[in-house]
């Protein structure tokens, strides 16, 4: 009779402390869902956040007037944003990542987060490292146009001038501005026509430095220069107010950067050199009330990067070091419940087999 009362009492507890186990494995799984929805609200919440489209200056959107572009029968706008100095992955012109989103009748937006390089360019700040172009389907656009990272949130406007087109002076673009950003207007450049066209430098880029690669374009390796070209120099050193001699200066810098690169030969550098210090040599420098240079200057002119106070370091690695760290928060987090997890059952499994053991030692020995 014992026997059976223990047999009995053995096969209670097992099911009892299977059910325990069960009713821990259950309470651990409900903790885990939990915590995951909490993550999925966190993360729904930051995206609700981001983009609020009424933060202005805030998530990652930029924004674009068609209105007041005028530009009719298109079906979609696209926008085009790249590096100024030509560096980085960027989408190619008019593809699927370009497109933008029609927020009304007269305004249509862009999330920056398609291009890739969201983080670095809200990094950016105030350094205006960027262009972008809106455009429409229509084969339409507006002119080159500087952004920095302070220009999120804010819209892109068409001004109503046009402007020769830097590479193609048959045809003319939109000019357009930042609404809330006058230092990030039109991109400044010297045209194929040797015109000075727009107001705002990118970041890297100085009056003196737009004139230095502007003749080492227009003289060739063998040294022989465009003189349809070269012959506007005094015209455009008058026109930016620069010395010739700190031209000179920044063409020896890139030439010695060139060679360095292995990008140019010591020898074209040298021919290139000797041409441009000849056509610098004939100018007068308007910073000195109009005096012509001394050609001894421009010929030992030390090399210098006009534009060193302009190449700031990026800060987009603090940003990738700080989304690093909250990354690995966020998996450490999800470690610890499922630590946690593992030890409650543990310990409920322990507890099944010491109970399991009393009771089968119990019914031994009462049947010895």
């Amino acid at each position: 009779m014992f026997k059976k009362v223990m047999s009995l009492a053995l096969a209670s507890t097992l099911v009892l402390s299977a059910g325990a186990f069960a009713a821990s494995a259950a309470e651990a799984e409900d903790a885990v869902a939990a915590n995951d929805e909490s993550a999925v609200a966190a993360d729904d919440s930051s995206a609700v956040a981001a983009g609020d489209e009424s933060q202005v200056g805030a998530g990652t959107k930029i924004y674009f007037d068609v209105k007041s572009a005028g530009w009719k029968n298109f079906s979609k706008i696209y926008c085009h944003v790249w590096r100024a100095d030509g560096t980085g992955k960027w989408p190619s012109w008019q593809t699927k990542k370009e497109v933008c989103k029609k927020e009304s009748d007269d305004l249509y937006s862009y999330d920056i987060t398609k291009t890739g390089n969201a983080e670095e360019i809200q990094n950016a700040g105030s350094k205006n490292l960027y262009c972008v172009i809106f455009s429409a389907d229509t084969q339409v656009q507006i002119y080159n146009t500087i952004m920095n990272g302070n220009c999120i949130g804010d819209t892109v406007y068409v001004t109503g001038n046009k402007i020769e087109n830097p590479k193609d002076s048959s045809k003319t673009d939109t000019e357009a501005a930042w609404k809330n950003h006058p230092e990030c207007g039109p991109q400044k450049v010297i045209t194929s026509t040797s015109k000075v066209v727009g107001t705002a430098l990118a970041d890297g880029t100085t009056d003196v430095t737009l004139l230095a690669d502007y003749l080492l374009d227009y003289v060739s390796d063998d040294g022989t220069a465009d003189t349809s070209k070269t012959d506007k120099t005094q015209d455009l050193i008058n026109q930016l107010k620069i010395s010739p001699l700190a031209v000179m200066s920044n063409v020896n810098f890139k030439l010695e950067g060139f060679v360095k690169e292995e990008t140019m030969t010591q020898d074209v550098a040298n021919k290139k050199k000797a041409t441009i210090e000849g056509i610098l040599g004939k100018c007068t420098d308007p910073t000195k009330g109009g005096e012509k240079v001394n050609q001894d200057e421009i010929n030992n002119a030390e090399a210098k990067n006009d534009a060193d106070e302009s190449n700031g370091g990026s800060s987009s690695n603090g940003g990738s070091s700080s989304n690093d760290s909250s990354s690995n928060g966020s998996s450490s987090g999800s470690n610890s419940v499922q630590s946690g997890q593992e030890t409650t059952i543990f310990f409920v499994f322990a507890g099944v087999m010491v109970a399991a053991a009393g009771v089968f030692f119990l019914v031994r020995r009462r049947e010895n």
